[in-house]
């Protein structure tokens, strides 16, 4: 299939932007944050890392693994929990680091080393935008909504931030999008082996990347209950084990593993006990009120990180202006973004209609999957933050895409009567907050060194 020069472009300036966003992330450097407090002298807190977050410790276990000592194994209140506190997570991020570290000669623990042992993200991304992208051809069978839906991921601040970053969470997104994609291409194609083959994997290997991987099997079974419900290719009791079964067999290994080592599959109990100083909700609630700690705190907090909120959510957009006008800005955005959204909402009927006229998939499906996405996505990201304070919007983008589709319909609305011009909306509206986070991070990094 002929890819359309403007996807190219989109991917094109995505990697461009990660590779300006990595270079002006520290990397492996100490310095203050300056929306943090010392409880002992009341001025910025010291940190031994101020870059990309959880980015050093990520590292370390790419190091451990890179030593061919095995994985790392998560001790609670050991003298070296803070260098190692993400030695729980699955491992296929890490051995894919290794191998990369190995290839490009970068040192995890070199701090000079940053640039090139993120980029293996910013590969990784472009997969993600790819899938982003066939979501829409196989389940709409439109270029100019996949191209708005791809421009929108790619150019969103926040998601180049998180790929210039050394991280298990751009490849959960990966994998996640693309089990999105072949999901909607088995309603619209058939469900033959092959399909529920690949998903089968690709679900596997997400729950090898990080537990939130959980949210592939809803979509899947969504996908399955919408082929049962339409006329057309249903799926058959092979292609149903292959896509639901599979997935559990190839991650048993490290289940059992984890079972073993720490007494729970997924490993809760451990992180539970080794992240006892972590920020708890319950301390939010006691001083905030409910309504304060998750209005306040979880939604505000969520809202400018899904913008952009850089290093240990230390960096924000206009942080030189004073808070009431950096606050209406961010409102600003939210109300663009939301009216975008709602903008093409309003016109899924017509959307349909068109569909239905031109023998197009209705665009109900896609919609459908991007509802369960968003909701289970979300659902954990809740859960989350009934334990620990955490609001940050990367635990939403697993469903990255369903943010992207909701964004595209508008975008297609906005250019009715050009509607293959759609990707501009995002590229403009996005691009120019590309500027603000550009010159946010460039301005704060270097003040938060040099405390």
């Amino acid at each position: 299939m002929k890819l359309p020069p403007a996807l190219y472009a989109v991917l094109a300036v995505f990697l461009i932007l990660t590779g300006v966003y990595s270079s002006l992330t520290p990397y492996r450097q100490g310095g203050f944050l300056k929306h943090q407090r010392d409880p002992a002298t009341g001025g910025p807190q010291r940190a031994e890392d101020i870059g990309a977050p959880d980015e050093r410790q990520h590292a370390n276990y790419i190091a451990f693994v890179k030593s061919g000592k095995g994985f790392p194994v998560l001790v609670p209140g050991s003298p070296d929990a803070y260098e190692n506190y993400q030695a729980h997570q699955p491992p296929l991020y890490y051995i894919l680091g290794a191998g990369w570290s190995t290839v490009t000669g970068a040192d995890p623990t070199d701090p000079g080393a940053g640039f090139r042992l993120r980029f293996l993200n910013s590969l990784i991304g472009i997969g993600t935008l790819l899938g982003i992208y066939f979501a829409g051809i196989w389940g709409l069978r439109r270029q100019d909504v996949a191209l708005a839906a791809t421009a929108f991921a790619a150019l969103l601040p926040m998601n180049i931030a998180l790929h210039a970053a050394v991280s298990n969470d751009p490849l959960l997104y990966c994998l996640v999008t693309w089990v999105f994609a072949l999901s909607l291409k088995g309603i619209h194609e058939g469900w033959d082996n092959k399909v529920a083959l690949t998903i089968g994997l690709l679900a596997g290997l997400g729950l090898l990347t990080k537990t939130t991987a959980l949210v592939c099997f809803p979509v899947i079974l969504g996908a399955f209950l919408i082929s049962w419900r339409k006329n057309g290719a249903k799926p058959g009791l092979q292609a149903v084990a292959l896509a639901l079964v599979l997935p559990a067999i190839l991650a048993s290994p490290w289940l059992m593993r984890n079972k073993s080592l720490y007494g729970d599959f997924f490993a809760l109990s451990v992180f539970n006990a080794a992240f006892t100083g972590s920020p708890q909700a319950s301390l939010f609630i006691g001083a905030l009120g409910a309504w304060g700690y998750w209005l306040n705190m979880v939604l505000w907090w969520t809202a400018r990180s899904f913008v952009g909120a850089f290093g240990y959510m230390d960096v924000f957009l206009f942080d030189s202006m004073r808070p009431d006008q950096s606050g209406a800005l961010y409102s600003a955005i939210f109300a663009i973004l939301a009216g975008i959204v709602i903008l093409g909402l309003l016109g899924l009927k017509a959307e349909s209609a068109k569909a239905a006229e031109e023998d197009l998939p209705a665009p109900s499906h896609l919609l459908i999957l991007s509802a369960v996405l968003l909701v289970f996505a979300t659902a954990l990201f809740i859960r989350f933050n009934m334990q620990y304070f955490q609001g940050q919007a990367r635990y939403l983008f697993p469903a990255l895409v369903a943010f992207s589709y909701f964004f595209a319909f508008g975008a297609v609305r906005l250019t009715k009567d050009k509607p293959q011009s759609a990707w501009i909306v995002p590229a403009v509206f996005l691009g120019l907050l590309n500027l603000a986070a550009l010159q946010a991070i460039s301005e704060g990094f270097p003040l938060r060194l040099g405390q």
